[in-house]
């Protein structure tokens, strides 16, 4: 955990930092169904970030240095439902803060004070409240807030401390070990559930949670799926995007792919050589002053290279990348931000991953970059380029004719139903080599070999 000093420090610095009262309003229960049925609560990353607190529906207010942490009170039968009740008091105290009040006093705290900074959150009741304290529109992820405020928490943020990584450290050997046995059950005839069960349930017996919805897929063309509906087949990839989340909130994000049948075949293995070799080639170059999107250049250049030694791509590797052909292949960005966020910040929109003088590329496949950032130390990022062969992509007309000299649609048509490869590794800037974070997660094709399918069937058990 992160200790109650570290988030007093934080808030000294950013009151430093803004020369006005700043409301930082923390998420509230929201019903699944009925109102006493509630979604699995998480808290605002920007709010536990500065408090450390996970009490549904509190907020705080920063005054001339000073934080006063405001907390819902107990109902009156709320020992009976949940066990013993604390006061807000007892509640504060082991998050460090000396001055606590009721949520009931917020606004006629802060109708007291001139003028205040705030930013909108993801709870809309929320970020509603904050809105009428504020005086001008909030929404989240649109409309977010104050300008010089959400600066000073990027600045703040994007720079993860010892204390952090050490958090996301210890997370990740959680998130091998799910992966790992993920792996070991997976043969002919697994269900992408039960894939599923295995990666989650080593995380729950942990004592954490999943960072963000889990894909585990024999789909990985799809790139954001969440389905579980498919029986694995032998001749299939898996695909396996998952992390486990500290209880402080840090995320690792780690991908895998494995074939079903516990070996590559020929095209499989050429395949995953080449997304293995782009993203050995691009996290080499995660060093201080590296700009990002050269890195992915990097890791598309690795990867065209394989698609002209298979025909795929009628040009030059260098060709490719000029007009962005290769991204037929490879159509997103090689990786994006890590921290308290599985994609940290991007709330906030490009302001944190983008720098003022630079914008996306209007290119296809290249737009999707999430970050173009000159690396820092401190900074983590994911690298984590794929291959994937998308039917409604190599059958779009207006691709097809963009890029007709340059990629065979035809020889590519006959690769459909080979599903997607990514490698997704978490890894940080530092003085020197990168280092990664997710390493002990296999990725070498032996390793991979190794473990799958080890483990008893799930219909043995």
């Amino acid at each position: 955990m992160i200790a109650p000093t570290i988030h007093a420090e934080r808030r000294t610095r950013l009151a430093h930092t803004i020369d006005k009262p700043i409301l930082l309003m923390g998420n509230g229960e929201r019903p699944r169904n009925l109102p006493m049925s509630t979604v699995p609560f998480r808290q605002d990353s920007t709010f536990l970030y500065f408090t450390g607190c996970t009490i549904p529906g509190a907020a705080i207010l920063i005054e001339n240095g000073e934080s006063t942490i405001y907390l819902p009170q107990p109902a009156e039968d709320d020992a009976l439902w949940h066990g013993v009740s604390h006061t807000i008091e007892e509640m504060a105290q082991p998050l460090g803060f000396t001055k606590v009040k009721a949520t009931d006093c917020l606004e006629q705290d802060a109708k007291k004070l001139s003028a205040l900074e705030t930013i909108a959150i993801p709870d809309l009741a929320q970020t509603l409240r904050a809105q009428k304290i504020y005086g001008d529109p909030l929404v989240y992820g649109q409309q977010n807030g104050s300008d010089a405020l959400i600066d000073a928490i990027i600045q703040m943020r994007r720079i993860l401390s010892h204390e952090e990584v050490a958090e996301m450290q210890a997370t990740a050997v959680v998130t091998k070990a799910a992966h790992c046995a993920a792996m070991s059950i997976t043969r002919p005839g697994v269900h992408e559930r039960e894939v599923a069960a295995a990666f989650h349930n080593v995380v729950a017996r942990a004592g954490l949670r999943t960072a963000y919805p889990s894909i585990v897929t024999v789909e990985g063309d799809v790139l954001h799926n969440f389905r579980y509906v498919n029986t694995a087949k032998s001749g299939q990839l898996l695909l396996l995007d998952g992390g486990a989340e500290a209880t402080s909130g840090y995320a690792t994000d780690v991908t895998r792919t494995w074939p079903v049948s516990g070996t590559f075949n020929t095209q499989q293995r050429a395949a995953y050589q080449a997304v293995l070799s782009s993203q050995l080639a691009a996290i080499d170059m995660v060093r201080p002053g590296v700009r990002y999107r050269d890195i992915h250049m990097k890791a598309s250049q690795v990867l065209a290279e394989f698609l002209v030694d298979e025909g795929l791509l009628t040009c030059s590797a260098e060709d490719a990348l000029e007009t962005g052909a290769h991204a037929i292949f490879f159509p997103h960005g090689v990786g994006h931000l890590l921290g308290l966020d599985v994609h940290d910040m991007e709330n906030f929109g490009d302001r944190a991953g983008y720098p003022a003088h630079r914008h996306r590329s209007d290119q296809f496949g290249t737009g999707y970059l999430r970050l173009d950032l000159d690396l820092e130390p401190g900074m983590c990022v994911t690298i984590e380029p794929g291959f994937y062969v998308v039917s409604a992509i190599l059958q779009d007309t207006s691709l097809r004719e963009r890029f007709h000299n340059q990629v065979d649609f035809d020889r590519a048509l006959e690769w459909v139903g080979f599903g997607g490869i990514r490698i997704e590794d978490n890894v940080l800037v530092t003085t020197d080599d990168p280092h990664v974070i997710s390493a002990a997660t296999p990725k070498s094709i032996d390793a991979v070999e190794a473990i799958v399918g080890q483990a008893p069937s799930p219909a043995a058990l």
